[in-house]
């Protein structure tokens, strides 16, 4: 049973709306790191060098022509660090600048 389905199943017994709508937050979260894992194997496979930072909740993916990009599967944020820029959908960003659109 996956981390995301306990939590849900925890959201749905807990009498509490506020408790139950922080669950259901940090559902949306688990889903997000794992739907990144079907990713992994992908870009392992595309010759990227990947890092886990799980005390910041940030992967590293290198190299890229972009430098040295960090993934925050949770809030779904990518920081590409040469440009110290920020943009939101990062899943989407890296099938689309990474994985070429797989």
């Amino acid at each position: 049973m996956k981390n995301s389905e306990k939590l849900r199943s925890e959201a749905q017994a807990e009498e509490n709306d506020l408790k139950a709508l922080g669950l259901y937050t940090k559902v949306l979260r688990e889903e997000r790191v794992e739907r990144f894992e079907n990713y992994k194997n992908k870009l392992l496979a595309e010759g990227f060098n990947i890092t886990e930072y799980e005390a910041q909740g940030k992967i590293a993916i290198e190299p890229t022509i972009y430098g040295t990009v960090d993934y925050y599967p949770k809030a779904n944020k990518i920081l590409i660090r040469k440009q110290n820029k920020w943009n939101k959908g990062g899943l989407q960003w890296i099938r689309k600048h990474l994985l070429n659109g797989i």
